[in-house]
Formats: structure tokens, C-alpha cells, sequence
């Protein structure tokens, strides 16, 4: 098909891929439903017309596996794959260049979402007329919830099915980001911090329920910042709000900043059963140094001072955390007291990455002075520290008893997460999809805990 050449006004089949964080997924989602809300039908990606993906630009190495995404989903289907998310922000021309089948959009998630669900059998193809700009529609969410509204019955009885079956369902509460940290391009591509009013997202939280999905996650690419543009809320608040709808059994989060642990998170954690006690608090460094130069808004110590606040309120709370490895002041001296850090803060998981100079940021003005050997061997290091670090937090728990939610159903095993994002592996048949159930903790497991099931639960 040529390149500006009409689709068929008819349903397309289509497939939808992210790439990235929890963020990215949720945005990808937003896509998926605004397909579906105008009559198009989801299949797996080797039996689809259109592929939808989002992107990641986070690092180098994201942005080139978003353009391998693109590829692949051109051998699969040369029809029309539409791309969108942070790389396509970027540099859309990058994704355009690839094919003449690959139309990019360009904006907000919101803008993105309602043009792709225009798009089919609308002769949209190429960089130029897939492109939106930033509020050139109304809020999609708003549409959507209001159109979900007016047929909730309906939606009550329809069977969950794709991503909607999965138990755990990605709430997007938030987007943009006003830290502007020195190796981070994402305000660059998604703005100004801003917040989704709590009125939208308690009603998707409502729709989630209903198609099965009893454990929510609030995600944002600034989540700690969210303040409800209509109440007031604080993040906290809104977590305690959507803990109180009818069929939800637990709420978590994605991420926070540890700037934005505030009293309100506090109080929602120690005294909300439902908000569970797992907090992925990045500390990217150890070092004042390096964090000042990162562009980080606290030290070490305000990081550590934060952390003892959060287990003082919440003692069985479960952190865990990002690092950058390789930064480029980051000397050996400097990563030695992140590992020390890692242990003074009780952190159980690290997730490391290694640094990448991001153009049009800050940091590329320094370079990148560590090399690819000795970023692998820290990356190797924090590996050791983490493992060590979980396993001990997993072996406090053996002869214990804990809540699991299933959320995989296999003929060899179920399996699921405790409150505190352990995972949990059962014998087959002893739950069902969305079942939370009593277990006692017995045997180590190489990614968590082997398990029997007590009783059900309440």
C-alpha cells in the first residue's frame, strides 16, 4: 500500500505493544479501548491488520528495541502499524523513515488515543497526517468513562478478554514531570507535570472491577505529584478513595519519588488495608555528589531520613528501588557508598540501569567517562547485593502465613503476589484468577516463595 493510500471502511483486526514502564502500558491501553469503543476487534499480533505500539525513549537501548518493535511488526503485518509514545515524541521522523506502512502520532496520550481510534478506514498513513498536536481533541478519558457509564450493565456481563483479563489493572492517575532531572529527557517528551481529576479515575477504577480486575495500580510518570485538579486530593487521598470501590482488594503504586512520600501515603498505608505496603522508591545514587550532579532534589541522608519516616509508620512496608549505574561522575568511591546506602535503607530489590547520555539533556554535556566493562561489573555487584537483599526478605516470611492474590493460571502451578509484592507459587487448582487466599509460607524459590494454600479467604 502506498504511502497516503486509503484503508477499507470497514473493522480492521488489531494488536496493541508497549514498550517501557507502567506508564507506557496504560497509555498504550487508553489506544486498545478507543479501538475497541469504535468497532474494531483485538486478535494476537500475528493475525492483525494494524499494530499499534508505544514507545520508550528512556535510554538508547529502549529507543532502538521500539524500532526493532516497529520492524517486527512489519514482517508480521505490512498493512499499517501505528506508532506513538516518549521516542515517537521525540523524533517521529525516525519511526516515518522506516517504512512507508508506519504512520506516527504525535502528542499527548489522550490526542494520540482518539486519532488512532479515528484512524482506521480514514486514510491516515504517514508521519505528516498521523501527527496531533498537543489538545488538538477533547479528553478522551472523559468520553470514554462517560459512554462506559451509560452502558454498565452491559460492560458487567461482558467476559474479560486481552490485557482486561489480567487481574492487576494500571490506573494512569498522573503524567509529565516537573523534576527535570539532568540524564532525563521524559518532561522533554511528556510536559508539565499534571493530574487526572479523581472523579475520571474512580470511575475506571469502577470499570476495572467489573471486568475483573480486583487489584489496581496507580501509575503516573510523576505519581507522588498528583493533586486532583477538581478536590484537592493528594495521592495518598485517592489511593484511600479508590480502596473504598465496591470489588477493588488491593491498590498499589508504580513508583514515587522519595520527595513525594508525604504524610497523606503515610496514612493511607498504615491505616487503609487494602493500600499495600510495597513502595519502589527510586535512589539512583548514594552519592551526594553524583546525585547532585543528577540533578536529584535530596541527599543521601534526606533519602534514608524518608525511608525510616515510612517504616516507622508502616513497619512491614517492603522498598525497593532504582539505581543508574555509570554515571558519569560516579567514581568507584561513589558507588561503594550506594551499595552501603542499599543496606543502611533495607532496600530488598534494586533494579539497576546502565547510564546513557540522552541527547538534549544535561548530563550529555559530561560525556560518558565509565566504561561499558566497568558499568557491567557495578551492574553485577548491585545484582549480588539485590539477590542477597531479596532472599533475605524472603526467607523472614518461611512458616508464616500471607494473603495471595492469584493472578496466573497454569495446569503445573498458581501463582501470585503477597500485599507486599512477593511472589507466590501454589499447586494447580488451588485457586482461581482473582482469588485471594491464605497461605503458608514453606520453601524458597529462586524469584520468591513455594506455598500452600490454608484456607479460603475471608
Amino acid at each position: 500500500m502506498a504511502k497516503g493510500a486509503r484503508l477499507p471502511c470497514v473493522a480492521v483486526r488489531f494488536a496493541v505493544k508497549f514498550l517501557g514502564c507502567k506508564v507506557s502500558q496504560a497509555d498504550a491501553m487508553l489506544a486498545r479501548r478507543a479501538l475497541l469503543d469504535a468497532g474494531h476487534s483485538e486478535v494476537p499480533e500475528d493475525a492483525a491488520d494494524i499494530h499499534v505500539i508505544n514507545t520508550c525513549c528512556i535510554t538508547s537501548a529502549a529507543e532502538a528495541k521500539s524500532r526493532q518493535a516497529v520492524r517486527r511488526a512489519l514482517k508480521l503485518s505490512p498493512r499499517e502499524v501505528y506508532v506513538s509514545g516518549c521516542a515517537v515524541n521525540l523524533s517521529s521522523r525516525t519511526f516515518a523513515e522506516i517504512d512507508s506502512h508506519v504512520t506516527t502520532f504525535v502528542g499527548t496520550a489522550d490526542d494520540v488515543a482518539g486519532a488512532i481510534g479515528r484512524a482506521p478506514g480514514t486514510g491516515t498513513s504517514g508521519d505528516a497526517t498521523g501527527a496531533v498536536a498537543s489538545g488538538a481533541c477533547a479528553d478522551l478519558e472523559h468520553d470514554l468513562l462517560a459512554r462506559e457509564r451509560s452502558r454498565e450493565p452491559e460492560a458487567s456481563r461482558r467476559p474479560p478478554a486481552g490485557p482486561e483479563a489480567r487481574t492487576r489493572g494500571f490506573l494512569k492517575v498522573q503524567d509529565g514531570c516537573d523534576c527535570h532531572c539532568a540524564y532525563c529527557i521524559i518532561p522533554t517528551v511528556r510536559g508539565a507535570a499534571r493530574s487526572r481529576p479523581a472523579s475520571a479515575v474512580l470511575g475506571e477504577a469502577r470499570r476495572r472491577v467489573a471486568n475483573g480486575q480486583p487489584e489496581l495500580v496507580m501509575t503516573g510518570i510523576s505519581v507522588g505529584d498528583y493533586r486532583d485538579p477538581e478536590r484537592g486530593l493528594e495521592l495518598g487521598e485517592l489511593m484511600t478513595e479508590v480502596a473504598r470501590v465496591p470489588g477493588v482488594e488491593r491498590v498499589r503504586l508504580s513508583s514515587v519519588e522519595v520527595i513525594h512520600v508525604r504524610d497523606s501515603l503515610l496514612e493511607a498505608l498504615a491505616h487503609e488495608p487494602k493500600v499495600c505496603p510495597h513502595l519502589h522508591v527510586p535512589m539512583q545514587s548514594g552519592d551526594d555528589g553524583v546525585l547532585e550532579a543528577m540533578g536529584r532534589h535530596y541527599t543521601a541522608e534526606e533519602y534514608l531520613q524518608t525511608i525510616s519516616a515510612l517504616r516507622a509508620a508502616v513497619p512491614r512496608v517492603n522498598v525497593t528501588t532504582d539505581v543508574i549505574v555509570g554515571f558519569p561522575t560516579e567514581d568507584d568511591a561513589a558507588f561503594e557508598r550506594t551499595l552501603e546506602m542499599i543496606d543502611a535503607a533495607g532496600i530488598t530489590r534494586v533494579h539497576a540501569f546502565p547510564y546513557s547520555p540522552r541527547p538534549g539533556t544535561v548530563a550529555e554535556a559530561l560525556g560518558d567517562r565509565v566504561t561499558p566493562e566497568e558499568k557491567k561489573r557495578r551492574s553485577r555487584a548491585l545484582s549480588g547485593r539485590s539477590e542477597a537483599r531479596s532472599r533475605h526478605h524472603r526467607a523472614a516470611k518461611l512458616g508464616r502465613p500471607e494473603l495471595v492474590l492469584a493472578d496466573k493460571i497454569a495446569d503445573t502451578q498458581v501463582s501470585g503476589y503477597t500485599a507486599d509484592y512477593t511472589r507466590c507459587y501454589l499447586p494447580p487448582g488451588a485457586a482461581v484468577r482473582g482469588e485471594l487466599v491464605e497461605v503458608m509460607c514453606e520453601e524458597l524459590q529462586a524469584d520468591g516463595l513455594r506455598c500452600r494454600r490454608r484456607a479460603a479467604y475471608p
